[in-house]
């Protein structure tokens, strides 16, 4: 074939190439009105690698493996930026955001019959998730423990629990991303806050000693928290694990004196472990803020703090033009987190932390605007917030 004809048959291809893709792309509106319908995410990881590596065992070439992969990557990548403009239309037609709240919310003391509740939480027993969750919600609850952050909220959406705990920023190591990303991504609300001290501790086995110590097991913020007294060991190897508790358990079934753990003191009396060092953690004013995380939007009189996310585009003043209704209503601003959309390459969703309680006209108000001017927003959370 020569150039003219290669244009030509590429051109025929193209043209069933862009049928198809109009198909496909009108089974994804489909598929965006299943998920409004049924609240469920638009990414599915699992679902996305199962179609990949199910098209590329459907090449006769299997030199075009990679070059398969991005394709259904990319083309997978347009069909979740489509089912996001629907389900974002969807809820600014559906849910006028102030009548949403006035309309729907439910109080925290018709809300949770704290003796039936169900709890859920990162790490295993002595984990400082299970800390705070003793703290915030008392001891005999029916509760369980799960390996990943994410597993709390597939939990939450498939009614396993009625609220999970976890850990959104320590005031040493900043923000624990992932957990605003799946605030989003499982469409889960923020109905309380709890705050802890943190101390990092070295524990062994019985009879270990500094010396002995080659292997260090904990959460990487366990690292991060106690950088400076690591950094002056020599040959030590630092191995990540899930939860600082889940290391320390580790430690003690492992039984070798080689080995130790960075974790709580609660966690070593539990797992029956000797505290090598205390109080590794480079600060002493070592803080990590916990969020409970609820299927539903919840509010009460007592209400101080108020959590919203909304899209940032990248250009110059859209930052400003969103920010400045909250100071033109005077609504102290706590916090600002920004994380990459994964649905638009070059956009951000802003997680604005800040004082007053959605009944405010002022608070009213600027959530009214921020929202008018957003592709995308939402109220995470109403709730009572708690001081360091």
């Amino acid at each position: 074939m020569n150039l003219s004809e290669c244009r030509n048959e590429i051109d025929k291809i193209d043209k069933e190439l862009v049928e198809l893709f109009e198909k496909r792309m009108n089974v994804a509106i489909n598929v965006a009105k299943y998920k409004i319908e049924n609240n469920i995410p638009i990414f599915n990881g699992a679902r996305e690698a199962e179609v990949i590596e199910k098209n590329i065992n459907r090449l006769n070439n299997k030199e075009y493996s990679k070059l398969t992969e991005k394709f259904f990557t990319h083309l997978m990548e347009l069909s979740r930026s489509l089912q996001a403009d629907i389900i974002d239309k969807n809820n600014k037609k559906n849910n006028n955001i102030i009548g949403s709240i006035e309309e729907n919310i439910s109080t925290n003391e018709n809300k949770r019959d704290l003796k039936n509740i169900k709890i859920g939480y990162q790490g295993v027993k002595g984990s400082f998730s299970e800390e705070a969750m003793i703290k915030y919600f008392g001891e005999n609850h029916t509760t369980t423990d799960y390996e990943e952050f994410e597993d709390v909220f597939v939990a939450l959406k498939n009614n396993e629990i009625d609220y999970g705990i976890l850990p959104i920023e320590n005031s040493s190591t900043g923000a624990i991303t992932t957990v605003y990303d799946l605030l989003v991504e499982y469409g889960l609300y923020i109905v309380g806050e709890e705050c802890i001290k943190i101390d990092q501790n070295l524990i062994g086995v019985k009879g270990s000693k500094l010396e002995d110590i080659k292997e260090i097991y904990s959460h990487p913020q366990g690292f991060e928290q106690s950088s400076e007294f690591l950094s002056k060991q020599n040959n030590l190897k630092l191995i990540p694990f899930h939860n600082t508790a889940i290391s320390a358990k580790y430690i003690s079934e492992i039984n070798d004196k080689s080995k130790a753990a960075i974790a709580s003191l609660r966690a070593a009396k539990i797992y029956g472990l000797d505290v090598i060092q205390k109080e590794i953690n480079d600060k002493d004013n070592n803080h990590t803020k916990f969020v409970i995380v609820g299927r539903e939007l919840e509010s009460a009189k007592e209400c101080n703090k108020i959590t919203v996310v909304f899209s940032l585009d990248d250009k110059a003043g859209t930052l400003y033009n969103l920010l400045r209704h909250f100071a033109e209503n005077n609504i102290n601003m706590i916090k600002i987190e920004s994380r990459p959309s994964k649905n638009e390459p070059w956009q951000y969703l802003l997680y604005v932390d800040f004082e007053g309680n959605i009944e405010n006209e002022g608070v009213k108000k600027a959530i009214k605007l921020i929202e008018e001017k957003s592709e995308y927003f939402k109220l995470i959370g109403c709730y009572e917030g708690v001081n360091y």
